[in-house]
């Protein structure tokens, strides 16, 4: 079995390649950087998605694509802040344009199937902290914010994937994402194009210090928190079901409150958990509540989610293999 993997150098992509590569699969991987995994199965092609001269170095007896790649707020090196023009293009000419390509790829070349992760920020006017959200729901953009465009990009984009699987009878499949929680290379993402710590990851480094753990807004405030794990199930159990395609939440319906989830934290990787002190900051701002039924996935897939305290554990387990503390100048 052979798959390609676009945008294979983002944290979603490497994750997936290896999971591939480790269940026998041959896998091309694509990327703007010149990445590379050491295993004799692994060929990686550097190139953009936009450039139509990358597509003749692709092969075609390929199983499945797998496409991760865009650009979003978190991974730019300019925002609506600092570069407004600039920032509004890359969203089109990378995330509709670009997938378009990709797309008329897989149609050329006859690739019976296609996976593209999109955002949940497509029905962000539905997040509540009182509904489970499914997986049908039509688009409820929120057009306010530094996420508004990415949002529009990310849904034409899949509704051109879409079109292609009615037209031309590719199973097309959409995995809509919210946050990823993993452990990525390196510990940070850019806002307005400068490196921020990743927030949970401050709140482990914090935990694992003995500082004092804050607990943001509202601490009832249920949300999804999603392993890498999870995403990767579902592109497994997507490609391997007799379904034709179809959207599908990348969720947990675990619902956890936010002073769950802290605690947990507190739990999971202070030296002396009994110790840690919590404090209560309903001022500060946090990201909004998203939550996620994934009753049909379970249904039809026979997705079994990865729930809060074990995707803890996998964090854990990783940031001690990956000596991370110490590469990140943390300990």
């Amino acid at each position: 079995m052979k798959v390609i993997i676009f945008g294979v150098s983002g944290n979603c992509g490497k994750y997936s390649a290896n999971r591939f590569l480790s269940k026998g699969w041959e896998v091309v991987g694509v990327s703007r950087s010149n990445f590379n995994i050491e295993n004799s199965d692994y060929v990686h092609i550097q190139g953009d998605i936009r450039d139509d001269n990358l597509y003749v170095k692709l092969p075609t007896d390929v199983d499945l694509v797998l496409n991760f790649a865009g650009v979003q707020p978190s991974i730019m090196k300019t925002s609506e802040n600092t570069d407004l023009a600039a920032t509004l293009k890359s969203y089109i000419d990378v995330n509709v344009n670009g997938v378009f390509k990709v797309l008329e790829f897989v149609r050329c070349s006859k690739i019976p199937a296609y996976i593209y992760s999109t955002s949940h920020r497509d029905i962000e006017n539905y997040w509540s902290k009182d509904a489970f959200l499914k997986n049908d729901l039509p688009p409820n953009i929120n057009y306010e914010g530094d996420h508004s465009m990415y949002a529009v990009s990310k849904t034409s984009a899949k509704m051109i994937g879409d079109y292609y699987s009615k037209a031309f009878g590719i199973r097309v499949f959409n995995l809509r994402l919210p946050m990823i929680f993993l452990v990525p290379e390196e510990p940070y993402y850019l806002r307005d194009g400068k490196p921020v710590v990743m927030p949970f990851l401050q709140i482990i480094k914090n935990a694992v210090l003995g500082k004092e753990l804050e607990i943001w807004g509202d601490p009832k405030m249920p949300r999804d928190y999603v392993h890498i794990q999870n995403l990767f199930s579902l592109v497994e159990l997507c490609y391997e079901s007799t379904l034709d395609g179809g959207t599908f939440n990348v969720g947990t319906g675990e619902a956890v409150a936010t002073e769950k989830f802290i605690k947990s934290i507190g739990q999971k990787f202070a030296k002396y958990p009994d110790k840690v002190s919590y404090i209560y900051k309903p001022e500060k701002k946090v990201y909004k509540c998203a939550i996620y039924d994934v009753s049909e996935q379970k249904e039809v897939l026979g997705y079994k989610p990865i729930m809060l305290n074990e995707m803890l554990d996998n964090i854990k387990a990783d940031l001690e293999e990956g000596n991370c503390f110490n590469k990140w100048g943390w300990s």
